[in-house]
Order: C-alpha cells, then structure tokens, then sequence
C-alpha cells in the first residue's frame, strides 16, 4: 500500500492539546455566562436536509457543502438531499418548529461547529469549519429579551478580558425606514442593507459606488446616514434621531427598538462608552426583523465582528404555522482565539497534569501506583511514568509539560512511609509522610489557582 501523505483540508484546522487546553478554557467562560442567565444546552445534528438550510439567507445559501452520498441509495434524491449547517439559527427554529413541549420563553444556549465553503482568512479568524457559541431567547417580542443578549454579550468579553471593544447596536426596522426616505420605496431595503454592511470593508466611496449598481441615490444615501450617524455613539442622541427621520413610521418604529435596547442594557449592567447606537450596522443575514447588534474590537479593527445577533421573528415560521418571536447572538470561538492571540493574551498550555508520579525503580513500581491513584481519588490529576527510565529524563518530560509537581518515592522514602515532592516551579523539595501528600497538593494547588500569574485565560 503507498503512503499517504498527511494533511489537513484547507480552512480546518488540527488543535493540539497546547492550544487546545486554553480554547476550551474560553469555551468554559463562555458556557458559564450562558449558564448564569439561565440558558439551557442544546446540540442538533451537524447533517440537516437542504431544504432546512436553504432560502434564508441568499448570502449562505452560496456557502452551503452539500454532502454527496458515496453510495447513491434509494433515498437519494431531491427531497432527501442533504448539507452541512452553516450556522445554528437555522437547525434551533427548526427545533423549535418540531417540539412544541419546549418552554417559551425558550433559553437556549448552543456550542458546536458550523461549516462555510468561503475563502479562509486566518489572520481575520475566517475558517471553513468553526465553532459558533450560540445563545438565544425564543418565544417573546420584548426589547428586554434584546437587552439581555446585548449584557450578556459585554459579560462574555468582559470575563475573557477584551478591554477595548464596543457593541454597535441598530435595527433592520430603522434600516427600512430609512431605505425607504433615500429611495422613496420599500423595494430597495435588502440591496441598502447589503451595500451599508460593506462599509467598515471598502469605504464611502465603495459603498457609493455599490448604492449606484443597485439604482440607490448614492449622495442622499450617504449624506442621510452620516447625519443620523453624529446623532449616534455611545452617547446617543436619540432625540435629533428621531427628527431627522419624522414622518416615517418604520423608521421611527425601529429607533424607538434601539432607544429602548440600549438603556434596558444599560441598565443590567453593560459599562458606559462600550454600547453605542451605529446607524451603519445593516448585518447581512436576510431574516433579521428587528434589533441588530455585534462587537468590534477597537484594537483589532481587521477582524471584523467578535460576536453578532439580532432578533428574527420569522424563521421559526418557515417551519411551522406559529409565528414565534426570536433573538439572539453568536460568539464566534475562533474569531475570539484569533483576537486573543494577536492581544498577546491566549497562551499555550501543553498539559493540565497537576503532578506526576516518577518511577524510581522496578521494585516502586506498585507504590507509585498506588500513590498516583490516592491522588486521583483526592482530586488531583496525575500521571505516572510507565518505562524504567533515568530520572533526569522524566524531570524533563516534567518540564516539557509545564507539570509543576513531581513526587519520588525511593527505597529510603518508602521504607519511611514518606515521599519527595519537588516543585518545579519554585526548584523546592520536601519530604512529606505519604498519608499528608494529598492534602499537601491541594492546599499549594488550591494556592497557586488564586495567584496573579497563574495560568489561564
């Protein structure tokens, strides 16, 4: 048989356990807010069929991996095609859709990997196959079900210790307001939205340019927006908003949405200058209806949006006879690792081991059994050493491993019921009865968890 030559599909990506370890350290953060505002978990299959995930956003649907069955059955065929997700919106209203037992308001919070046929961009965290942390509330029409996606949003950055970043926040309503006083007519809303969304990428004058493909006026459009955009910030005027688009209703409608969102989030606690109403916030999924929000790093800006949500009160209905209200967010793990590692602040980590329990010589081989499974059971996470090798190479292994304890038990120490603990760290070693090594480890690793420079995100 030939060699294969090992590799990756281009846009995934292998995680070793030094990178690994801390990655999942933030999944933890994550998972633990979710949690405190009373979301609850849900996992749906990584395979949906594809009408499920088709014709709710004309930009994904470009972005879909069909699966294309290496054995064509019976079922295969238009009805029964299937695909990759490509977000989790989509697969929770059509669980929402198919159980009707589930509690509204439904807190759901979801943490699994999506899959785009887009163009990697590692430097800006853009992958083919990535995890989305996902948090949303279904079953309300309350701006204060938007308020608490927006705080819980800021208590996710805040934990993982983002100091610079700042929720924009508008409202797809607002938009069409607006749209319709540039064009004069609703028909113009979507191709406004997705010319508007491109202007952090190419400029005013690329979005001019793409407001005149799409028969928008380019100079009123723009000159409209960046007025409502000094009545903007994180000190908003919401006042001369609202004069700069009296008489339209949509308009005035969604900028009451905003008014509303941002000091309802205000109120739960997001700091002052981090929330800030953005009348250039379009976002460019199609089936938002309602408040849009989504964070930006000030120090990063090329990576685009850290997290980003809004609400969407029509999907669930795609499925079912029920109009269900819905908003939420996503936090997008990989664009968070991105950022963290070019702040400096994700570090590596290449073992969670807390101890390891050296083999001095064949015949201690059942005491250092016996010692590491007393650890164990106190706790600890320990590792023994399997072979009969010299000790300098299991301190190296130690070392390499980033392992802060090792226990020896040799011949004099077992004969004494006791054990050498050194400590890599610091280069001390004691000698402990057997009975307190346990107890010993704890209280120092228990210590060494509340110190300024231990490890973590």
């Amino acid at each position: 048989m030939s060699r294969i030559e090992p590799r990756t599909f281009r846009g995934t990506r292998d995680f070793l356990p030094s990178e690994l370890i801390p990655r999942r350290r933030i999944v933890s953060i994550i998972e633990e807010a979710y949690r405190r505002y009373g979301f609850q978990p849900l996992e749906t299959p990584a395979i949906e069929y594809l009408e499920i995930l088709t014709g709710k956003s004309e930009e994904n649907d470009k972005l879909i991996y069909e699966i294309r069955r290496a054995r064509g059955d019976a079922e295969d065929s238009a009805e029964s095609a299937i695909a990759l997700r490509y977000d989790l919106t989509v697969p929770l209203a059509r669980v929402v859709a198919q159980y009707a037992e589930l509690p509204r308001p439904f807190k759901r919070y979801q943490i699994q990997p999506v899959w785009r046929a887009d163009r990697p961009q590692p430097r800006q965290g853009r992958y083919r196959e990535f995890v989305q942390c996902d948090a949303d509330i279904l079953g309300t029409d309350s701006p204060l079900a938007d308020a608490e996606i927006v705080a819980l949003t800021s208590e996710v950055l805040t934990a993982l210790k983002f100091e610079k970043y700042r929720i924009r926040l508008s409202s797809r309503k607002f938009l069409a307001g607006l749209s319709e006083l540039v064009t004069g007519n609703e028909t113009h809303f979507f191709d406004f939205c997705r010319c508007l969304d491109k202007l952090d990428k190419i400029g005013w004058d690329g979005v001019e340019q793409e407001f005149g493909k799409n028969n928008i006026p380019a100079k009123d459009a723009r000159a409209r927006v960046t007025e409502l955009m000094a009545s903007g910030g994180t000190e908003p005027d919401f006042a001369g908003a609202r004069k700069l688009v009296a008489g339209n209703g949509a308009a005035e409608v969604g900028l009451n949405e905003i008014e509303t969102v941002y000091h309802a989030a205000r109120d739960l606690g997001v700091p002052q200058g981090k929330l800030s109403f953005d009348a250039t916030l379009a976002r460019g999924l199609d089936y938002y209806t309602g408040p849009i929000f989504e964070t930006v790093s000030e120090e990063l800006p090329h990576l685009g949006s850290l997290t980003g949500g809004g609400r969407y009160d029509g999907l669930v209905a795609t499925f079912s006879k029920q109009n269900v209200p819905a908003t939420g967010t996503t936090i997008g793990l990989d664009r968070i690792q991105t950022a963290l590692t070019q702040l400096e602040r994700f570090k590596s980590e290449p073992s969670e081991t807390q101890v390891l329990v050296a083999r001095f010589d064949d015949a201690g081989v059942g005491k250092s059994l016996e010692l590491a499974a007393e650890l164990r059971r106190a706790g600890l996470r320990a590792e023994i050493w399997y072979d009969n090798d010299r000790m300098k190479k299991q301190f190296s292994y130690a070392d390499q491993q980033q392992i802060p304890f090792v226990v020896i038990a040799g011949p004099d120490e077992r004969e004494r019921g006791e054990v050498s603990l050194k400590n890599l760290r610091t280069q001390e070693q004691v000698t402990l009865a057997q009975s307190d090594l346990a107890a010993h480890l704890l209280n120092v690793v228990k210590a060494q968890a509340g110190s300024p420079d231990s490890s973590g995100n």
